[in-house]
C-alpha cells in the first residue's frame, strides 16, 4: 500500500473546500433570517387573529341561543298567564271587557270578536260582574245590534251577574246603542253621550261633470241599483226609499234605548235626534245612571272581586311588544334576526 503527495494533500482541499462552501452560504442564510422572522411573526399573527374570530364566534353563538332561550321562557310564560290566569284564583273575579273603536268588520269593536269574549267570561264560575269599559264614536248598526243582543241574552239567563258599562271619552251612535243593553251605566262629567240617530252622507257632482265636459256611463240591471252614485242625480223615488231604510233603522236604535233604559229614560224632543249630552246632561235625562270611573265601579259594586281582563286576540308580537315595551322587544328581534 502506497501513498503520495498528492493524495495527502486531497483532505486539505476538500476541508478547505466545505469551510469555503459554508464561508459562502452562511451570507445567504444571514440574508433570509429577517425575511424568516417575518413570515413566522405574520404567521403566528394570523393564528392568534384565528383563535380570537373562532372565540368570538363561540361566544357570540353562545348569547344569541341564550337570547333565544330567554325569549321563548318569556313567551311561555305570557302565554301560560294568558291562557291559565283564572286558575291561579280563587276568589271571585269581575270581566273587565274594552270598547274602544269603530264598530264594524275589520274595525276594532266586531261583533264576532265581543259575543266570544262575553262566552269566555260568562264560563267562569267566579264571575260577579261584567265591566264593559265603552270608547266608541258608534260604526256599523248591525254589529252593534248583535252586541246589544248578546248582552240582553247574558243578563236574561244570568239576573245576578250585573252588566257594568263605564263611558272612557264617549258612547255616541253605536257605543250607545251597546252601552243601552247594560243594567247600568256611568260617564264622566265631560264624556260624551247619545247621538241616537242614523246617518248616510255623499254628494252629488253631477253638475261638475257636464261643467267639464265628462260624460259618465253606467250600466245597471235595476232602475235603483245606482241610486247612491255620486255623478249621477238622485230621484224622488230612490230618496224616499232610502230615507224609509234610515228610518227603519232609526227606529230599531229607538226601541234598543228603550228596552234597556226603561223608566229611567226621560223621553224629551232632542233624546232621539242625534244629538249628544255630556255626562252631567245624561244623568238628568236617564241616559246614564251616573258619574263614575272604572275604579269607582270596582271599589264601590266589586270590591272584592279579581278583575280579569277580555280582550280580542291580536297579533303575538304585537301583543308581546306591548307586555315587554316597544324596545325591548325590537332588541331581543333584531339580536336573534327574526322578521
Amino acid at each position: 500500500m502506497s501513498w503520495t503527495e498528492e493524495e495527502d494533500r486531497k483532505p486539505s482541499l476538500d476541508e478547505s473546500k466545505g469551510e469555503h462552501e459554508q464561508n459562502t452560504t452562511k451570507p445567504e442564510t444571514d440574508k433570509t433570517d429577517p425575511n424568516k422572522e417575518i413570515w413566522v411573526l405574520l404567521e403566528k399573527t394570523l393564528n392568534e387573529n384565528i383563535v380570537e374570530k373562532r372565540r368570538a364566534r363561540r361566544w357570540r353563538i353562545f348569547f344569541r341561543f341564550t337570547t333565544i332561550a330567554i325569549f321563548l321562557a318569556v313567551i311561555g310564560g305570557w302565554f301560560a298567564k294568558s291562557n291559565f290566569q283564572d286558575v291561579s284564583l280563587e276568589g271571585d273575579i269581575v270581566a273587565m271587557i274594552p270598547m274602544r273603536g269603530v264598530i264594524g268588520a275589520d274595525n276594532e269593536i266586531e261583533s264576532s270578536e265581543f259575543v266570544g269574549l262575553l262566552d269566555a267570561a260568562y264560563q267562569n264560575s267566579r264571575l260577579k260582574g261584567v265591566v264593559i269599559e265603552m270608547n266608541s264614536p258608534g260604526g256599523s248598526p248591525v254589529h252593534s245590534g248583535i252586541i246589544y243582543d248578546a248582552i240582553r241574552a247574558k243578563e236574561s239567563r244570568y239576573p245576578d251577574i250585573p252588566v257594568v258599562v263605564v263611558v272612557e271619552d264617549m258612547a255616541a251612535s253605536g257605543g250607545y246603542y251597546i252601552a243601552s243593553a247594560a243594567n247600568e251605566i256611568y260617564a264622566d262629567k265631560a264624556s260624551l253621550v247619545g247621538s241616537i240617530g242614523v246617518i248616510s252622507s255623499g254628494f252629488d257632482a253631477s253638475n261638475l261633470l257636464e261643467k267639464i265636459g265628462v260624460e259618465r256611463r253606467t250600466f245597471t240591471a235595476g232602475r235603483n241599483k245606482a241610486f247612491l252614485d255620486p255623478f249621477a242625480p238622485m230621484t224622488e223615488e230612490a230618496k224616499s226609499k232610502w230615507q224609509a231604510v234610515l228610518d227603519e233603522t232609526h227606529q230599531q236604535f229607538i226601541n234598543a234605548v228603550k228596552e234597556g233604559r226603561g223608566d229611567r229614560l226621560v223621553i224629551t224632543d232632542d233624546v232621539f235626534s242625534g244629538m249628544v249630552f255630556t255626562g252631567s246632561q245624561a244623568v238628568k235625562i236617564g241616559l246614564i245612571d251616573g258619574l263614575a270611573s272604572v275604579n269607582d265601579i270596582l271599589n264601590a259594586r266589586f270590591p272584592n272581586a279579581e278583575p280579569i281582563f277580555y280582550e280580542p286576540k291580536q297579533d303575538s308580537w304585537k301583543e308581546l311588544a306591548k307586555e315587554l315595551g316597544v324596545e325591548m322587544a325590537t332588541k331581543v328581534l333584531n339580536s336573534t334576526n327574526l322578521q
